[in-house]
């Protein structure tokens, strides 16, 4: 038993290995915001604010249109 214990613990560590090796790799990516992932966070907030200005400009001119 303890023979087939030892074994399925030294197969789950070169699992374990295996795994960690294809996740970790050796770029310099360390999570840092780039200029264009900000920029192009500012353009849509910008389309965004310009999308809600143009609904509230066409919801406030379909209000002043006379009632028949």
């Amino acid at each position: 038993m303890l023979e087939l214990q030892l074994r399925v613990l030294t197969l789950w560590w070169a699992a374990n290995d295996q795994l960690r090796g294809r996740i970790h790799t050796d770029d310099d990516d360390r999570g840092e915001v780039t200029s264009t992932t900000a920029m192009i966070v500012l353009l849509v907030i910008a389309a965004i604010a310009a999308g809600v200005i143009i609904a509230t400009k066409i919801s406030n001119n379909a209000n002043n249109i006379p009632q028949p």
